[in-house]
């Protein structure tokens, strides 16, 4: 059995608030009608270790932070992930050591080496990170196959219906049926047999030339070897010249590069330059309207109405203010100087809108001539791309091709020529690769046989103890059987044929009880043979799925089985948690058994109680 895994409880931080569902005892049952939410809990429940196929509901989403505290091996741990944002680093803490730094790990990997939180995890858990081809496992490998069974496959999936590859591979490591060792043979054996190969295809490819009489004469070969050594010193010239070539081309494209480049800043620093003259010229524009404006106000003759009430002003004496009829100083000479001023004013900006009407002028030729010579420049550098330098790559790609097929041919005819027993000393090398392949072979097979007598035997036991459990559950099924190579079920019940899994009703308790037994029996074997290595977690989302309405006996017979298995310690002293799900009302009380109910006036985390952290 691998080491203990207890829940302890579940927090989530929601409005800045953090509320908490405690998961006491070892069998716990979260009890309720359909859509109450019992699911979302269960696939939150282990989503913070960093699970990413766990379904993340809107209710979950909707939390700022999800909190797991949870026990391996008697050790507490915490492990903390953002609900809103699922691509977020997750924090591991150890509770129990003060002194070990908190982990904070991403959830997905995005450089070689990198630890990811499920990766941490699943080292903690023990279970280990092993490989078949393109299969690879990680933690939600196990979650789907070994600890978790989920309402949406639990009545119609084998296992979580997943590859049937990663499936295999998972339930090897976890019956201590994955060798490391026995891979790396399988690994030798296909080396030696690929050196093998590579021998004998050289031979036969020797003696196919010899059978056209190209190497029969040793003087037609040394001719053909002089041949071809002539002929690669020439195209190795020929590459230098081509790569000096080429060389040359990418300099002065290059330049070309860096003409374009400062052209084009040029072209953009004229363009602002022309922007900020233009708007300078719209500002002087309406200041000198303004002024304009202002004069021609001043020239028009006061008015000889009232400003109030509009009516004819009456005549004053002199000296007298027209209408208030105030004593004042005559006013003309005060109007004329404001004339003059304003005068001023707008012979002054109509000659600074001169100056701004040439500087823009200057500077849009200043700007057009800058774009000329960027597309220019820029022309010119496509040009030569085009024209100079991808004919010289491509010249130079070719000669070093050349130069290089030469150079093998070189070698091959004078390894023939220096070697006038080749086909003794190849012969020998030959009989070498075969003597080695058929020892890693031989190896390999020894191995394989070991495993398969290991396999037999331990698959042998598993479906003993899964018998035992779908009898227990099921009185009426009279024999069981696990296939030894992809782990797959035969179930048969009395008086009814022989059914593997896919024949089994889709929707009900056959897939269902056979699901739950497989799992609980997988952990019977785990108390059994220390090779086993299966968390004792369990997860299991309707368990009761169709038996409430099929038959009530298996039911409880059923709850009776998650009963014994977590009644049963595990080798470091902690028993089988498991942690349920159902929409029926369990058929009687159970002692063993803390329900937790879950509806739509009390949702398991809108109204969670509050936390103390």
């Amino acid at each position: 059995m691998g080491p203990s895994v207890v829940v302890e409880k579940l927090e989530f931080q929601r409005d800045e608030v953090w509320r908490v569902q405690y998961f006491r005892g070892l069998v716990t049952f979260l009890v309720g009608h359909s859509g109450a939410g019992k699911s979302t809990a269960l696939e939150a429940l282990l989503y913070p270790l960093g699970l990413i196929t766990a379904t993340v509901m809107p209710t979950v989403a909707a939390c700022q932070q999800v909190r797991l505290t949870f026990r391996v091996a008697g050790t507490r741990w915490q492990a903390t992930r953002s609900g809103s944002n699922p691509r977020a680093r997750v924090s591991l803490k150890n509770l129990d050591d003060a002194d070990e730094m908190e982990h904070s790990l991403p959830v997905k990997g995005t450089k070689a080496g990198e630890v990811t939180a499920g990766a941490f995890v699943q080292e903690l858990l023990g279970l280990p990170e092993a490989s078949r081809g393109a299969t690879r496992l990680t933690l939600d490998s196990y979650y789907n196959t070994v600890l978790a069974l989920r309402q949406n496959t639990i009545a119609s999936a084998f296992l979580g219906g997943g590859k049937d590859e990663e499936r295999i591979l998972v339930l090897e490591t976890v019956l201590g049926l994955w060798d490391t060792s026995l891979a790396g043979l399988e690994k030798s054996a296909a080396e030696a047999e690929s050196r093998f190969k590579g021998a004998k295809a050289e031979m036969a490819a020797y003696k196919k030339v010899l059978a056209k009489g190209g190497i029969s004469d040793p003087d037609r070969v040394r001719s053909d070897f002089e041949q071809k050594q002539r002929e690669h010193v020439r195209a190795a010239e020929a590459w230098q010249r081509a790569d000096a070539a080429l060389k040359a081309a990418a300099g002065e494209h290059g330049r070309l590069i860096a003409l374009h480049k400062a052209a084009d800043d040029d072209r953009r620093k004229a363009g602002k330059q022309a922007t900020a003259a233009h708007g300078k010229l719209q500002a002087a524009t309406a200041e000198h309207a303004r002024a304009e404006g202002a004069l021609g106000e001043l020239l028009d003759p006061p008015s000889a109405d009232c400003t109030r009430c509009g009516q004819l002003l009456p005549e004053r004496e002199p000296g007298l203010c027209q209408q208030c009829g105030r004593p004042c100083q005559d006013g003309t000479g005060h109007r004329e100087g404001k004339i003059a001023t304003a005068r001023a004013r707008v012979e002054r900006l109509r000659l600074k809108l001169r100056h701004l009407e040439q500087a823009l002028a200057a500077a849009t030729k200043a700007a057009d001539s800058a774009e000329d010579l960027a597309a220019a420049a820029l022309k010119d550098r496509d040009l030569y791309d085009q024209g100079q330098l991808q004919p010289v790559r491509i010249a130079a790609q070719e000669a070093e091709k050349l130069a290089h097929g030469l150079s093998r041919e070189v070698a091959r005819l004078k390894e023939w020529l220096d070697s006038s027993d080749y086909l003794v000393r190849q012969q020998v090398v030959i009989d070498a690769a075969k003597a080695e392949m058929e020892k890693a072979q031989s190896a390999r097979e020894a191995a394989l046989t070991a495993h398969e007598v290991r396999r037999k035997e331990v698959v042998a036991h598993w479906t003993e103890l899964f018998l035992v459990r779908l009898q227990q559950i099921n009185p009426n099924i009279e024999t069981a059987y696990i296939d030894p190579g992809d782990f797959t079920t035969r179930v048969k019940e009395r008086d009814e044929p022989d059914k593997v899994f896919a024949d089994c009703s889709v929707m009900g308790s056959p897939k269902v009880v056979t699901n739950v037994a497989l799992l609980l029996s997988v952990r019977d074997l785990g108390r059994l043979d220390p090779g086993v290595r299966v968390p004792p977690l369990l997860i299991i989302d309707s368990p009761l799925a169709d038996l409430g309405a099929v038959d009530r006996a298996i039911g409880e017979r059923l709850i009776g089985a998650l009963i014994d298995v977590a009644s049963d310690t595990s080798s470091d002293g902690y028993a089988c948690q498991v942690i349920a799900a159902t929409n029926d009302p369990l058929p009687r009380t159970f002692p063993e058994v803390r329900e937790i109910p879950v509806t739509t006036a009390q949702r398991f985390f809108d109204h969670a109680p509050h936390s103390d952290a």
